[in-house]
């Protein structure tokens, strides 16, 4: 019987060289598909992600959203009984729509030379200065209250005559009257003004809440002058 011996390559197939061979092989194509599997990994968790699109805000409370998904906002609203803040305050009381208790000698008419002047239109009081002789240093006139106003504001505006000293010295002061428990009528000062000029008009203003009786007192350096008192009011409590 007839023995074929084996191809040179089935032997070396078969030696030990050959099979240590093989199993290198296998290790090493292990080895790099393990390596390459690796490298995918870390290569997809660097890459750069788009970043997610931020979420719509919720639309705030009293906002509508409309068809487009716009959101506009509602109409504010304000609390029950809060006041507008527009609101007007209670409406000043012209003094000379008052009644005059005393003084009412003193009250005279606006000199002509303003009469006309616009400045003097605001319900105009004209209050004549005092001799500046013994037992007249000063003019009064009073007007009565009753306890029903908060404050009093004027504009004191003195005029003197041309060719007189016009540049005297002029001072007015609002004097309260508050009644007593006893019946007795107490006097304090609420105010006074003692800077304005022919040429400079000042205010005057003064408290009179609960007072009874608002005494004006005028005193001039000049004798021959007028103090008039232009949009004189109270505002009622």
């Amino acid at each position: 019987m007839s023995t074929i011996p084996p191809s040179l390559s089935d032997a070396s197939r078969h030696s030990p060289a050959g099979k240590r061979k093989k199993r290198d092989l296998v290790a090493l194509s292990s080895m790099v598909a393990g390596v390459l599997s690796a490298v995918v990994a870390v290569a997809a968790w660097q890459w750069p992600k788009s970043p997610a699109p931020d979420p719509a805000p919720a639309p705030t409370a009293g906002a509508a959203t409309t068809a487009g998904g716009a959101t506009t906002a509602a109409p504010a609203t304000t609390t029950g009984g809060a006041a507008p803040a527009t609101a007007a305050g209670p409406t000043a009381v012209y003094l000379d729509t008052l009644t005059v208790e005393a003084g009412k000698a003193n009250l005279v008419a606006v000199p002509r030379a303003i009469r006309d002047k616009p400045e003097f239109a605001d319900h105009p009081i004209a209050v004549s200065c005092p001799s500046n002789q013994p037992g007249d240093q000063a003019r009064d006139v009073t007007w009565r209250l009753g306890g029903h106003y908060l404050d009093f504001r004027a504009e004191v505006r003195p005029y003197y005559p041309a060719g007189t000293d016009t540049g005297g010295a002029t001072y007015v002061f609002a004097v309260a009257g508050t009644r007593q428990k006893d019946g007795t009528l107490s006097t304090t000062e609420a105010g006074r003004q003692q800077t304005a000029s022919v040429t400079s008009p000042k205010p005057l203003t003064g408290a009179v809440e609960g007072v009874e009786q608002l005494t004006i007192r005028v005193q001039c350096g000049n004798p021959k002058g007028v103090v008039v008192l232009t949009a004189a009011t109270v505002t009622p409590s």
